[in-house]
């Protein structure tokens, strides 16, 4: 939600509960035999206090229980909030006074209109925040849809463009009267490739080991293309079947292997993907070509990746990227989401 938009609705909030409270002090001849200034201090006194209730309902119970489905803890924290909230010391003369006994007389009856007044204010500020998140929520699924579209057409135009299938099916072509075999298992990659781009590209989250070996792919295919002249370890560490990420999202890294570095047999690249603990670590490091400007943003481009990350795994990701003496490290830690 835009924040001028979410300001006006606090504003609103703010307006109608000063309003309330002014009508509601006048009902109870707050205002009787008092000055103008202790009028105006009661009213706001009685303004702050409200605006507590409705921020413990907004900022508190909705993220710390309501977010997390704990819906019945939910209810309780709201019950228990304004049961206490009334017995608060400093706010028993307003209590007393809002009862209609005066400032000094307290009452059942009174404390009783108080709790569901203040029922009114905290579940009010529930509602709202319940309401914000489901707008912020459809917001980021309709940006999460317009991103994997997005992602969708430039995993084709990269991976799948004219120059790089002809490329292998001339490969392919050379292999089969000289290596059928290797031909056939050549076209088997190649079409599996494809499988996994059209299948999987709108998937929130996919497999571990089936984003690992769509890479090991790639790179074979990628291998092909160049004459088998590049070397590329590629590690996994204590990787289980039950982890899933986010599809093709680490394709962009190595992608930028084959189009800005240095991939002969004398400039090794090295790729790991492990696990420590509860988060996935990827590591991809390799000469960087200076002379190979880039004059188009490569693969994603890391504003892409960046963004799909923010979306995806929001506060739940390290990327660092650096590019030091000729060697290019890109280091990548999500947290693991499992069955």
């Amino acid at each position: 939600m835009k924040k001028t938009i979410l300001y006006s609705l606090h504003g609103f909030v703010w307006f109608c509960d000063l309003s309330i409270i002014f009508l509601v002090s006048l009902a109870g001849n707050l205002w009787v035999n008092q000055s103008v200034l202790i009028s105006i201090g009661i009213l706001l006194g009685i303004f702050a206090w409200s605006l507590a209730l409705f921020y413990i309902g907004y900022s508190f119970i909705v993220p710390k229980f309501f977010d997390k489905q704990k819906f019945l803890a939910s209810l309780l924290a709201i019950f228990g909030t304004c049961l206490v909230f009334p017995l608060i010391s400093h706010l028993g003369k307003v209590v007393s006074a809002i009862s209609g006994n005066g400032w000094m007389g307290y009452s059942i009856s009174g404390y009783i209109q108080v709790v569901f007044l203040s029922l009114f204010i905290c579940v009010t500020g529930a509602i709202l925040r319940v309401f914000i998140n489901w707008v912020n929520e459809q917001q980021k699924k309709k940006e999460l849809e317009g991103e994997k579209l997005k992602s969708k057409l430039m995993v084709l135009i990269n991976q799948n463009n004219p120059h790089f299938i002809f490329n292998i099916l001339n490969n392919i072509d050379s292999l089969i009267t000289s290596k059928p075999a290797k031909a056939s298992e050549t076209i088997n990659k190649l079409s599996g490739l494809l499988r996994y781009i059209y299948s999987n590209s709108e998937k929130d989250k996919v497999s571990l080991l089936s984003e690992i070996e769509y890479i090991e792919n790639y790179i074979e295919l990628q291998t092909l293309r160049l004459d088998n002249d590049i070397h590329i370890q590629l590690e996994k560490d204590n990787i289980s079947t039950n982890i899933n990420v986010v599809p093709m999202l680490f394709l962009p890294f190595i992608e930028n292997v084959f189009k800005h570095g240095l991939v002969d047999s004398t400039h090794p690249t090295n790729i790991k993907f492990s696990i420590s603990g509860k988060e996935l670590i990827f590591e991809c490091q390799n000469n960087h070509n200076a002379k190979k400007e880039e004059k188009t943003d490569s693969g994603f481009g890391l504003s892409n990746i960046v963004k799909r990350l923010d979306l995806m795994y929001p506060s739940n990701y390290k990327l660092n990227i650096e590019n030091s003496k000729g060697i290019y490290s890109v280091s990548l830690t999500l947290k693991i989401d499992e069955n």
